[in-house]
């Protein structure tokens, strides 16, 4: 079967955990030298990771942002368990952080004006700032 192509000018990528479908696109930046090393996640560390996972959700190469558990993949952090609530807003500043990369109004560079439909809350819980606690 001939593969399925599509363009994006930013990919956000959350495939998650290692494993035959996890972690696909850090793996394939690492196989083609874009990046050095994948060490993988390391043991549940629920107070370290929901901290690490906000803080290190980034741009890795220009265009593709990693987000959630490919975080913890990427950079050999603890993994989560099931709290989940750095997800939700490692996945938010993912967000800010594509529309920051296509040129767009976002939280992180402080471009984003408040409207009916922006709930505050998330908009900081995505900023870099010094008025936000670790999750």
């Amino acid at each position: 079967m001939d593969p399925n192509v599509m363009e994006a000018k930013v990919v956000v990528s959350s495939c998650g955990h290692d494993g035959t479908f996890g972690a696909t696109d850090v793996k394939r930046l690492k196989s083609i030298g874009m990046i050095d090393s994948v060490p993988g996640m390391r043991a549940l560390d629920m107070n370290t990771a929901e901290d690490a996972i906000v803080r290190h959700t980034r741009e890795v190469v220009p265009g593709m942002i990693v987000t959630g558990m490919e975080v913890a993949e990427i950079d050999g952090a603890p993994r989560m368990g099931l709290t989940f609530g750095a997800i939700m807003i490692s996945g938010q500043k993912a967000a800010h952080l594509a529309l920051r990369a296509l040129g767009q109004p976002n939280a992180l560079d402080g471009s984003c004006t408040e409207s009916k439909s922006t709930q505050p809350e998330f908009i900081l819980a995505s900023a870099e700032s010094e008025e936000i606690v670790d999750a």
